[in-house]
């Protein structure tokens, strides 16, 4: 009987060296790619609770403003 071959299944792919540039490069790439994620994750959770809270507060009849009563004036200071 012959031996199952295992060479094809441990074959091992160079890989080409990269300089410290490449790979901090790619390292830093994948981070604001992540933050970006999270970032815009962000942004549309808190698109869609500003949404829900604008579309309540226009189905609630709006209260009449009061208006403004004028402020009394300062009087004018004497400089001597």
């Amino acid at each position: 009987m012959s031996e199952p071959v295992y060479s094809d299944l441990l074959k091992v792919t160079p890989v080409a060296p990269k300089t410290r540039a490449e790979i901090t490069d790619a390292m830093v790439r994948t981070k604001l790619d992540k933050e970006t994620d999270e970032r815009q994750a962000k942004i549309r959770k808190l698109r869609q609770a500003r949404l829900a809270m604008e579309a309540k507060t226009a189905a609630a009849p709006a209260k009449p403003v009061a208006p403004k009563k004028p402020r009394a004036r300062r009087p004018k200071s004497i400089s001597g």
